[in-house]
């Protein structure tokens, strides 16, 4: 009887398995050819000590056979050692992409039914349309108007490099080949063949980014996600969604809805970058205009190519004249501007040839009103069929993406704004602004905005940053209206600072004013949120200014390291449920953008309860959301993968609008408020009054080593101050998720959970916990928090990386982690911690190969800090950057 591979019995479906075993099997013949025996020997004798230990768990000498083995290496078989269990570590990741894309498959085709209730978006929609108490009308209203805003930005958390990227593209193409033509062996050779050589080219590829991007390459790479994937997806998506109500109400949605709009701040977040320059935001404009141009002259090309037909409405044969091609004819002028638009841009930006701004695209009306004119004669011809098809998809994806693919928002924090407007005051009227109560400030700003003149546009700067923020102002006010998207004013304090940018864009004479949009993101901001936007939506000139809409950023990342998790998240539940109430009073419509990152810590997590846990009535068919870094890739990368998370995102919306979650009660309340009081001073306490915590911090973890990583074009501190406060969120986040603590996740969390749990309240808590989906989804994160993180691990970190007295500072964080595990396993239903641990059986398959790397890693900056020979030091430093992109694999996210 053949013995079982428990690694392999652990991943959760045959089909991954069998395409784990695969690659892993290519990987070794690739590593053995390449590297030869010897080496290939060491890679499987790490392997097999590493699976020993996830067989006893339990053992009193867990992980010293791997930590011997790897203490002995010389640097360059540790770098080796370490870049095969990283690569290992990303095949794995493709191998689940395309086992997700099965799954996907198998549920729309009713081959196989989803246990998790609301996930798929005809399932979301055929349960509203159950509903008696919601009609039909209704959600077909609703579904036409959606408006959802996905925010495409550049921070700073995808460690892989592109190239890379490109070629897992194609060994994702191998998989699903594979599969097509399992029963062909001829045909699996060559596959066999072409996997192999991909993998040596990997191989034979240096891993790392060894070159800071600029912002100009993280817009090129964040247009790269659009074509290679989300132009195909987008009509997709539209037309999935038409077949639900074509379904259940037997019509179709009208042809021009557009549930989507893609944002970017890739060329755009100046807060903190200094590198991003208004220079830089014209060449990304240009960029991105430059790129839509080129796909919609593809799509039109494929078009024109196919619309052989003769018979044509009046309109177009008065346009075209006699001709057996109408279409063709017709359609040709569009073309040719495409063509125009994109090789213009190519020859300014390349060859830095002058620009003749008219001859370019510069409206999707221009796009969208001859494309109506040929869906209207085929429609009038008895082509409805024609017309619907490739003609509908372009429209569509005109409707959706624009000239420019992404609107382009600018973010910039206030204080910027501030000593800007404090120069122009001192010089011109000899006052000092910064001394100006707020009333002023407002009284002196609305005065400015009221007035007809302009009272800076011909005033010159001296201080250099002054000068830059008034040159993006003028530089705003030359682009296309349509370019753009909303101003975010990072660091929000007062209603002056809003007023401060709608004051800047009157003076620079920008004629579409982008939204103003005031980001609350400490948690002092999000307690005074209310107040200031009270002061601003009391008075009648404002609400007039702004058209009755508002729109509101909440900051999760900062908030998190301010307070801790379960203080930052009710905080941010109760800012919007306070500018929710205010709206309502001075008939606004308010929509919220909320600036998520990809982990936990940063308000991660899966759409749909993200959004259910919302307020009631803060969704309303509208909202913003970011996503960031890696989740890009994880999340649009790959077609079938987008295709459901964009449907995700339509469903989620829809459903937390129509079905919003309950009012919280009272009780619930009183309790949430106080535990959010306790886990607050918990979490500032290790934070701010323990000096050894922020020791244990910089000595433990490899913050240091991630400015290395050289993926981003943003510095990792605000300031050039070295304190945990200047720290940015995320490499914050991303130095505790490499050492598997996960700590910015559930510090504090501890004495919360623990005084919740006193008998007093054990009723409210488990209340909370079924019928409260915020509570509910804070502890589903904080559960999956628990699945990934690993205490052990760092023990080792400590065993070669602290003395002593960090040692207690690590057993005490490790005391509390153990805490909340037992305490979630008490609060949680049985069955629901079921259901988690089978949804999450992915990442303890994975921890044999993570854990390898996260040995090596703690190993290796011992060893740096002794090495001192520059050859060696090459491939120690190798080593860690590589450990800490194989580690960020491992856990799907990094900061």
């Amino acid at each position: 009887m053949k013995k079982k591979d428990l690694y392999y019995e652990r991943i959760p479906t045959k089909l991954l398995r069998e395409d784990v075993r695969y690659l892993g099997n290519i990987l070794g013949q690739v590593i053995r050819a390449q590297d030869g025996q010897k080496f290939f020997n060491l890679v499987e004798k790490v392997r097999k000590l590493s699976k020993a230990n996830k067989a006893n768990p339990n053992s009193k000498k867990l992980n010293n056979d791997v930590i011997n083995a790897i203490k002995k290496l010389d640097p360059k078989n540790t770098f080796k050692l370490t870049r095969a269990f990283s690569h290992f570590m990303n095949f794995m990741n493709l191998a689940e992409l395309v086992d997700a894309s099965r799954s996907i498959n198998e549920n729309e085709n009713n081959k196989k039914k989803s246990n998790k209730k609301n996930l798929f978006i005809e399932e979301i929609f055929e349960d509203l349309f159950r509903k008696k108490n919601i009609s039909d009308n209704k959600i077909y209203d609703l579904a036409k108007n959606l408006n959802i805003g996905i925010v495409l930005t550049a921070h700073p958390t995808e460690v892989k490099r592109r190239t890379l990227i490109q070629k897992y593209h194609k060994i994702i193409e191998i998989l699903e080949e594979r599969e097509l033509f399992k029963n062909f062996p001829s045909k699996l050779k060559v596959l066999d063949k072409n996997l192999y050589d991909e993998l040596t080219i990997i191989w034979n590829t240096d891993d790392l980014k060894r070159f800071k991007p600029s912002p100009f390459d993280e817009a090129r790479w964040g247009l790269a996600i659009i074509e290679d994937s989300l132009w195909d997806t987008v009509p997709k998506v539209y037309r999935k969604l038409n077949s639900i109500f074509v379904k259940n109400m037997g019509k179709n949605l009208p042809k021009n809805f557009n549930p989507i709009v893609f944002g970017s701040w890739m060329g755009g977040d100046r807060d903190g970058n200094p590198n991003v320059t208004s220079e830089v935001t014209r060449k990304v404009i240009l960029l991105s205009r430059w790129e839509a141009a080129k796909l919609y002259e593809k799509a039109l090309t494929k078009i024109i190519r196919s619309y052989s037909m003769e018979k044509a409405s009046k309109k177009i044969l008065s346009k075209v004249g006699q001709s057996f091609e109408p279409y063709r004819v017709f359609l040709r002028p569009l073309r040719d501007k495409m063509r125009i638009t994109h090789r213009s841009i190519e020859q300014h930006l390349v060859h830095n040839k002058p620009l003749d701004q008219k001859k370019l695209l510069s409206s999707r009306e221009e796009i969208l009103k001859p494309l109506r004119v040929v869906r209207e004669s085929l429609e009038q011809n008895q082509n409805e069929n024609i017309a619907s098809g490739e003609l509908l998809d372009l429209m569509r994806r005109a409707k959706c993406f624009g000239i420019n693919l992404a609107r382009l928002d600018i973010r910039q924090e206030s204080a910027r704004h501030k000593q800007l407007i404090s120069e122009f005051v001192k010089t011109k009227y000899r006052k000092n602004y910064s001394n100006f109560t707020e009333k002023e400030k407002i009284k002196f700003l609305k005065k400015f905005i009221s007035s007809k003149s302009n009272k800076i546009r011909n005033f010159q700067f001296k201080n250099k940053e002054n000068k830059e923020v008034w040159t993006t102002f003028n530089t705003l006010s030359k682009e296309p209206p349509e370019c753009l998207g909303a101003y975010v004013i990072s660091m929000t304090t007062s209603a002056s600072d809003i007023l401060s940018v709608s004051f800047l864009q009157k003076e620079a004479n920008i004629k579409n004013k982008l939204r103003v949009v005031p980001l609350f993101e400490t948690l002092d901001d999000l307690v005074n949120a209310k107040s200031i936007m009270e002061t601003l939506f009391s008075q009648k000139w404002y609400r007039k200014l702004i058209n009755h809409e508002q729109e509101v950023m909440i900051g999760y990342s900062d908030s998190s390291k301010d307070a801790g998790k379960i203080c930052a998240s009710w905080h941010q539940y109760k800012a919007q449920e306070e500018i929710i109430k205010l709206a309502k009073k001075f008939k606004i419509k308010v929509t919220f953008f909320h600036g998520r990152g990809g982990s936990a810590g940063r308000g991660g997590g899966p759409i749909q309860a993200t959004l259910r846990s919302q307020p009631p009535n803060s969704v309303n068919g509208n909202i913003r959301i970011t996503d960031q870094g890696e989740v890009i890739q994880q999340k649009y990368g790959y077609e079938p993968l987008a295709n459901y998370n964009l449907c995700s995102y339509i469903g989620a919306v829809t459903e937390a609008t129509l079905n919003p979650p309950p009012i919280p009660k009272k009780n619930w309340r009183d309790l949430i408020e106080k535990m959010s009081d306790i886990s607050k001073n918990s979490y500032r306490k290790n934070i701010n009054q323990s000096s050894d915590f922020i020791q244990y911090f910089r000595t433990v973890t490899p913050h240091k080593a991630l400015g290395k990583l050289s993926i981003g074009s943003r510095p990792s501190k605000r300031k050039n101050v070295d304190n945990i406060k200047s720290l940015r969120a995320i490499p914050w986040v991303f130095a505790w998720t490499q050492i598997r603590l996960m700590l910015p996740a559930w510090l504090g969390s501890a004495e919360a959970l623990r005084y919740s749990y006193i008998k007093q309240f054990r009723k409210t808590l488990y209340d909370m916990e079924k019928n409260w989906p915020f509570f509910n989804s804070m502890l589903d994160m904080l559960d999956m928090v628990i699945s990934k993180a690993d205490p052990e691990i760092s023990k080792i970190y400590e065993e070669f990386l602290a003395d002593k007295k960090l040692q207690r500072v690590g057993q005490k964080l490790r005391f509390q982690f153990d805490t909340i595990k037992e305490l979630n396993k008490k609060i949680t239903p049985k069955e629901i911690l079921k259901i988690r641990k089978e949804f999450r059986s992915k990442v303890l398959a994975r921890n044999i190969y993570s854990e390898v790397l996260n040995i090596i890693q703690p190993i290796v900056i011992y060893k740096l800090k002794k090495k001192k020979d520059k050859k060696n030091r090459k491939y120690l430093e190798d080593a860690l950057l590589t450990s800490i992109a194989g580690i960020s694999a491992a856990m799907k996210n990094t900061g």
